[in-house]
């Protein structure tokens, strides 16, 4: 069963994400922002991390350089950014910044679970 950690301040939508993504056979852990997000991949090791961008504390850009700061294997786990910013410009940052992918809000589940799917094979 492959590990998921998801990274999004909005409970809300954390849970409605971790449910789609159990129902579907991943294993998911969450942390409500990129500090806990850093810990909390530190401490599992996942096979896929989803992470949102504008979030307090830390952002996801900020949480993704500091991964890659902490141990150089996060630099090679896939990294989806799921956010609002929906900007040609936010989406290529994202992308700059190391992510495989990039999925807007409001979020295509099934897109979302097929770009999970063929990152963790």
């Amino acid at each position: 069963m492959p590990r998921v950690a998801l990274v999004e301040d909005e409970a809300d939508l954390r849970e409605l994400i971790q449910e789609e993504l159990e129902d579907a056979g991943f294993q998911v852990e969450t942390a409500a922002d990129g500090i806990e997000g850093v810990d909390l991949i530190s401490r599992t090791l996942p096979d896929l991390i989803l992470s949102d961008i504008n979030m307090p504390g830390m952002n996801g850009f900020q949480m993704r350089r500091k991964l890659q700061e902490v141990d150089e294997r996060f630099a090679q786990t896939p990294f989806i950014f799921i956010s609002a910013f929906a900007d040609q410009t936010d989406i290529a940052d994202g992308l700059v910044v190391g992510a495989d992918h990039y999925i807007t809000k409001p979020i295509d589940f099934d897109a979302l679970l097929a770009w999970a799917r063929k990152l963790t094979r």
